[in-house]
């Protein structure tokens, strides 16, 4: 993985594309010596968004299964968002 500062990637942005496009290289954007972002593939983000995707299904099947094993523990999409508002304001 390559780590550039901000004003490095603006100076090579040309050549950082290129590394990441052809050369399968991860570019990693730092500000001030933090890492603010990164620069990955077209390819690479696709994986990461089936993994995602993947995950995310998990977690429905899973919360389908647990609705069927017990449909009474079930609150409504309102119930939830209200009672996430409240928690979300309390934080």
């Amino acid at each position: 993985m390559i780590t550039v500062s901000v004003s490095q990637a603006r100076e090579n942005l040309s050549d950082l594309l290129g590394k990441v496009q052809h050369g399968r290289e991860d570019v990693t954007i730092e500000r001030h010596g933090k890492p603010v972002a990164v620069m990955i593939s077209v390819e690479a983000m696709a994986y990461y968004e089936a993994l995602e995707d993947a995950e995310l299904a998990k977690m429905g099947e899973a919360a389908y299964a647990e609705y069927l094993a017990n449909p009474e523990g079930t609150i409504s999409m309102e119930q939830y968002l209200a009672e996430d508002a409240a928690r979300t304001d309390l934080e």
